[in-house]
């Protein structure tokens, strides 16, 4: 059951404002979402791995008069499968700032690809090293695929072994890591979807950047005429058959579905009848949300 749709507030959209922040919250509110998913290295809230009060009080403040209910996207540098002590300091903070707003979830991008064992060990210990913190603030952090397959996250996830330490599948990442294969698309979402607590939903073409060359890639404008790579799309302007994963969906999950579009400039107008589409897709065949 799809039980809350968000959108997200980006961080390169927001670099620090807090008025644009503001104006953002004011206008999906407005538009008719449950939730917002908010990035606090776009508000500045997090310095050198620490809290900034002041920050936090005055952005508190503001969320305060919203309705809306909240998740929070960690910091996307963030790999606790490296040696840095700064990211489990970034992201131990993280936990911090989204229990002060009574956030829902903290998003985590996940570091192993599926290959270097002892990367895996290193995210693993992390994740559990948190979970501490997670059952003080009553925050669930829900472990993000990015490039690598859902099946990989989700090894993660139950290594962590911890209630408060889900899944997040988001549906663009993966179309693009299995190469526009709609087939294996749905095969890892049937294995993927009984496990997951958040859903992440935006379109693209399903061509990897990688298998790109450099310069059709690098610059996002260009990307978009040659359709390469995670473009963050309304629901519809790329390839992905959101009726047949909205089928799997509706039988196989329980949570929150987000959507990610990132460049507001070119597809603010699009976000309306794309919320209409989710909750049309949510609610087939009588499935309503909670």
């Amino acid at each position: 059951m799809v039980r809350l749709i968000g959108i997200n507030i980006d961080t390169k959209r927001l670099s620090g404002s807090e008025e644009k922040f503001k104006e953002e919250l004011e206008k999906f509110e407005c538009l008719g979402f449950d939730c917002v998913e908010i990035p606090p290295a776009g508000l500045d809230v997090i310095f050198n791995g620490e809290i900034v009060p002041e920050r936090l009080n005055r952005i508190a403040q503001v969320l305060k008069r919203s309705s809306l209910k909240f998740t929070v996207h960690g910091p996307d540098p963030v790999d606790l499968t490296s040696d840095r002590k700064e990211d489990l300091q970034i992201l131990s903070a993280t936990i911090d700032f989204a229990s002060s707003i009574g956030a829902l979830t903290v998003v985590h991008h996940s570091g192993w690809f599926g290959k270097d064992e002892e990367k895996k060990r290193r995210e693993i210990e992390n994740l559990k090293r948190l979970c501490t913190k997670l059952e003080r603030t009553n925050v669930c952090l829900v472990v993000e695929n990015t490039k690598q397959l859902v099946e990989h996250t989700l090894q993660i996830v139950t290594a962590a072994n911890h209630p408060q330490v889900k899944l997040l599948i988001d549906v663009g990442h993966l179309f693009l890591r299995v190469k526009g294969d709609e087939q294996k698309l749905l095969e890892q979402l049937t294995l993927g979807l009984p496990h997951t607590f958040e859903l992440h939903v935006h379109d693209n073409f399903g061509k990897p950047e990688d298998d790109a060359e450099s310069s059709l890639s690098r610059e996002l404008h260009f990307a978009y005429l040659y359709g390469v790579g995670d473009l963050h799309l309304p629901l519809g302007l790329g390839k992905i058959p959101f009726e047949r994963v909205f089928e799997l969906v509706r039988e196989r999950f329980d949570g929150i579905v987000v959507l990610e579009i990132n460049d507001l400039n070119r597809f603010e107008r699009d976000i309306p009848e794309t919320l209409e589409k989710l909750k049309a897709l949510s609610n087939v065949g009588g499935v309503q949300r909670a």
